[in-house]
């Protein structure tokens, strides 16, 4: 018999084949049978053992001490050859002729316990269960009958074994899928059969939620057990099963998970630790990213545990208790150390998030163990090298984070040693490695500052020639004056031969007047003239003389100025690059000494210190106002020096209540909160305080929203109502209470001026509601149903995120709407305008891939930017007020944040809260982020790693000695400082 996964095989045989065996309706067999119930499991032969033995002692053919005796009797009997089955058929049969029934239920567990074990005894064994199988059918001396249910997608496994598929050929049949019809009257049917009345809007809720998909019937039955508890518990007089009853246990996608939960909340520190580590063990993911049982024995998860059988076995007995089921064998079973234990049904692996997220941790862990192992291996023969990051500090990381054991290890791979030898040697290798390469670092910087007094020196000698120069100028200047004074000499003796000349001439009248002197007159002339030309030469070369001086004397100053100009920016560049080159040092340093922060665990002191200094570094050398690093550093210190829980707020009252949305005031710090026990909190989120405020509604609160001028509370449930609360006035109960919606809240919010309020229901109806007066006008009816919306901050739009996969814009003045984003594969869980009103933020949850993602979309080219990092889906999304952050909330009880300016940058994550995340905000300053979450707690988040950084100092006792220093921070050339003023204080 084969089927899916949860489409009733096991069903159809227990209550439907062996009844119909034992009742003698098979006419052509006999009415006697023996029916003998077995599951391969983890030991295939062993338990067709325990199974027969224990058969004989219910049956009363052996006692229950005798059962040490038969079991290696037995035992050897079927391992004896193929005819073992035939033989110990012969021995069960009371009388001639009684018919010997084997239902192997879950065969499929044969093809685990090959490829799981892989030994060739286990082949051999598993050889060994189908051939008994096959010999016991094909003969006809002793009436063996066999029915196998397997599930459908391991029939291609069956071809390991030729003669059984074969078989399957001629005998095999495939349970069919219910029709809408047959699941109405398996709804119907046993409500009516215990009393109850279902409505039928309900039902149709039911038959949707269920669709086509074969293996939504075990959830099914649970969710319908979970609504029948809740409305015993809580129905008014004559009201039948309905949505609200419903939609209080989680639905169908979330029931059986809140179910789970509800159990592993009741637990304490150590028996969840316990449980997480039994959940990991009894499940396992395949390459092919499906989810499969894997039963355990009980003495193993007691040594992977670490702890007390006793214990373990409580916490089994506390998940398998009656009105639970959630683990095999059932609750009146004894259970001892070799007790196999797994999950009822594989369902609970898809539906639980919580087992969700440790399925996929535990198959990252195995994987990350696997690849450790490969590479140790391949080490071992020189066919590779030693790990480096990011390899190595992914494993590091995962060493760290799961503490893996030999005992745990032996499941993927035997050789552990040898992989922790591996990750060691390669961890040391490494930081030899970095240690060569800080020393290689120094000797850059020792270079480039010695580039930067070459420099230097070349700017003095840039200096030297300038003043020299600047000498020949004044020489030059000297030689100018010179050649001036010879000029003025120059033309004083022209004058003077110009008065020659005319005393000349008159000595020439003389002389032509006297005869007798002419000779001598004349000759005086020429001498004179003679003179003349000699000083005008003079004069001339002398001119010249100095103006050639004086443009050499401009071109060495010229000359001297470029060279000068050349020196000093190259000397300016030196100096920018040598500092960029420090700075950029400084910061890398200040992210090692904030990761060395968070690795510190024994003196939180120290952490302390290492955050803070890094801190110091980071902001004194221009650093990024959001470093991840920074931020994890500051955070990890706080929760050392004070403790986990420092930033929250823990709701007096029920232990495990969830907080389901929040409010905040845009004039102070007030918030106020609404959770699933129906009660309104008001608290102050910067010193840390919630309080009940009185009101409250006796239904699942949902939805909280709170009104422009903030005199108005509204709070929206899982009823058919809503209440609006006033917050001058002096009672507790509603101002008004509007009713006539179609059924819960889904989401709420005021309009920007002040008109009223949007609700968000259940009956794919948006309605706009006037919170003085009561009066209530429709939107819109959708053909989907609107989880959560946002208001454009004009008021004209509004965009809407619905269950089926669309992002939606609607037109608050006409009404008409377009899809913006779809695709049914997921399911759009939040969404929000940016301040600015440019982009859409939604949040995602991706079930097929079982993660989370945020989403960006740009209004006006319809671009879409995809942020991932969540592993289940995003409850919540925010743009702080300021526009440069988004924020998101996952049912991972992650928190990230991204800067979006550079949405490259890793996001800053805050992981450490309780639960789920199902509402956040941010304060009017965007400095604080508030998450409401499970487990009756309130998370108040600092953005602002300065508002961490001033909360460390005042709890430091000292600064770094210079041991330490010198230690974490490594730089001779970094000088030693203090970290925090206020131990120097304090010591004074």
């Amino acid at each position: 018999m084969m089927g899916y996964s949860g489409s009733g095989k096991s069903s159809l045989m227990y209550c439907g084949l062996i009844p119909v065996l034992y009742g003698g309706f098979m006419t052509q067999t006999g009415p006697n049978w023996t029916a003998i119930i077995v599951r391969p499991g983890s030991a295939p032969m062993d338990n067709l053992t325990e199974a027969i033995v224990e058969h004989l002692v219910t049956t009363g053919r052996i006692q229950e001490e005798d059962k040490i005796i038969h079991k290696p009797i037995i035992g050897s009997v079927l391992r004896s050859g193929p005819q073992g089955l035939i033989e110990v058929s012969r021995y069960l049969q009371n009388q001639n002729g009684e018919n010997v029934f084997f239902l192997v239920d879950q065969f499929e567990e044969i093809f685990r316990f090959r490829e799981n074990v892989g030994t060739e005894e286990a082949l051999n064994e598993a050889q060994l269960y189908v051939n008994l199988v096959l010999t016991a059918v094909a003969q006809t001396k002793i009436p063996v009958y066999v029915a196998l249910t397997m599930r459908s997608d391991f029939i291609g496994n069956c071809s390991v074994f030729p003669a059984l598929t074969e078989l399957i050929n001629h005998s095999n049949y495939l349970v069919p899928q219910m029709t809408r019809e047959q699941k109405k009257m398996i709804i119907e049917g046993p409500t009516a059969v215990g009393g109850g009345k279902i409505s039928q809007r309900l039902v149709k809720r039911l038959l949707t939620d269920v669709g086509n998909d074969q293996d939504q019937l075990p959830i099914l039955q649970h969710a319908l057990m979970r609504t029948w508890d809740y409305w015993v518990a809580n129905r008014e007089p004559g009201e039948p099963i309905d949505i609200r009853h419903y939609n209080a246990v989680g639905r169908i996608h979330e029931a059986l998970s809140q179910h789970a939960n509800e159990a592993y909340d009741e637990l304490n520190t150590k028996q969840k630790e316990i449980a997480e580590i039994l959940f990991k063990n009894i499940t396992e993911k395949n390459q092919d990213n499906k989810g499969m049982r894997r039963p355990a024995r009980l003495g193993l998860v007691t040594e992977l545990a670490e702890a007390e059988e006793e214990d373990v076995v409580f916490v089994i007995n506390h998940f398998r208790k009656p009105g639970r089921s959630l683990l095999m064998p059932a609750a009146n079973v004894p259970l001892n150390n070799d007790s196999m234990i797994e999950l009822s049904h594989e369902s609970l692996m898809r539906i639980w998030k919580r087992l969700n997220t440790w399925v996929d941790e535990e198959f990252e862990s195995a994987q990350m163990y696997k690849r450790l192992s490969e590479a140790a291996a391949m080490y071992q023969i020189g066919k590779t090298g030693l790990w480096r990051p990011p390899d190595l500090q992914l494993a590091l990381n995962w060493q760290k984070k799961q503490r893996p054991t030999r005992e745990w290890a032996q499941r993927y791979d035997e050789t552990f040693e040898r992989a922790i030898v591996f990750l060691d040697t390669s961890r040391i290798t490494y930081e030899a490695e970095l240690k060569n390469q800080e020393m290689m670092q120094r000797r850059v910087l020792r270079r480039t500052r010695a580039t930067a007094v070459i420099l230097g020196a070349a700017f003095v000698v840039a200096i030297v020639f300038f003043v020299l120069a600047y000498i020949q100028k004044i020489a030059a200047d000297s030689q100018r004056i010179i050649a001036d004074a010879q000029r003025l000499e120059a033309e004083k003796q022209t004058e003077l031969a110009e008065s020659s000349r005319v005393e000349a001439e008159k000595q020439k009248n003389l002389a032509m007047q006297r005869e007798a002197d002419r000779a001598k007159a004349l000759n005086q002339v020429e001498e004179a003239l003679g003179q003349l030309r000699v000083a005008l030469r003079e004069a001339s070369i002398a001119k010249k003389q100095a103006e050639d001086n004086l443009i050499e004397a401009n071109i060495q100053r010229d000359t001297a100025q470029v060279q000068r100009g050349k020196a000093q920016f190259q000397y300016s560049r030196a100096e920018q690059n040598l500092a960029k080159a420090n700075q950029l040092y400084v910061l890398a340093i200040a992210q090692n000494l904030s990761t060395k922060s968070v690795q510190e665990t024994d003196d939180e002191i120290l952490a302390g210190l290492l955050a803070m200094q890094g801190y110091n570094f980071h902001k004194r050398n221009n650093g990024k106002s959001y470093d991840p690093y920074i931020y994890e550093g500051l955070y990890s210190a706080l929760t050392k020096l004070r403790n986990l829980t420092y930033n929250a707020i823990k709701v007096q009252g029920p232990p495990h209540v969830h907080i389901k949305s929040v409010a905040v005031s845009a004039s102070n710090s007030t918030f106020y909160t609404s959770g699933a026990d129906g009660r309104i909190l008001k608290g102050d989120y910067k010193a840390l305080k919630a309080t009940p405020t009185g009101f409250s509604t006796p239904h699942l609160g949902k939805a909280i929203a709170l009104s422009k001028d903030e005199r108005y509370l509204v709070n929206g449930s899982d009823s058919s109502y809503v209440q609006v609360y006033d917050l001058n006035g002096t009672g507790t109960r509603p101002s008004l209470t509007v009713r006539g919606f179609q059924g819960a809240t889904n989401d709420l919010e005021f309009m920007p001026d002040g008109s009223g309020f949007i609700v968000s229901s259940a009956g794919n109806t948006l309605s706009l509601v006037n919170h003085k007066t009561g009066a209530v006008r429709s939107l819109a009816s959708l053909p989907f149903e609107i989880k959560s919306f946002n208001i454009s901050a004009d008021g004209k739009k509004l965009a809407g995120a619905t269950w089926s996969g669309q992002v939606i814009m609607l037109d608050l003045q006409t009404s008409a709407f377009e899809v913006l984003q779809e695709d049914s594969t997921l399911r759009i869980l939040s969404v929000k305008f940016s301040p600015d009103g440019k982009f859409l933020a939604y949040g995602v949850d991706d079930v097929t891939n079982k993660r989370g993602l945020v989403r960006t979309y740009d209004l006006a080219t319809g671009e879409v930017r995809q942020f991932t990092g969540h592993r289940a889906g995003v409850n919540d999304i925010e743009f702080s007020p300021d526009g440069k952050l988004l924020a998101s909330a996952g049912a991972d009880r992650r928190l990230l944040l991204w800067l979006l300016d550079r949405p490259e940058d890793l996001p800053i994550i805050m992981d450490n809260n309780s639960g789920f995340i199902w509402d956040i905000a941010f304060s009017p300053g965007s400095q604080y982020l508030i998450a409401t979450c499970s487990e009756s707690e309130i998370r108040v988040w600092p953005t602002d790693p300065a508002l961490l950084a001033e909360q460390i100092c005042p709890m430091l006792k000292r600064n770094m000695t210079q041991e330490e220093w010198k230690k974490y921070v490594g730089d001779a050339d970094i000088k030693y400082e203090y970290t925090c003023i206020n131990p120097l204080i304090n010591d004074h």
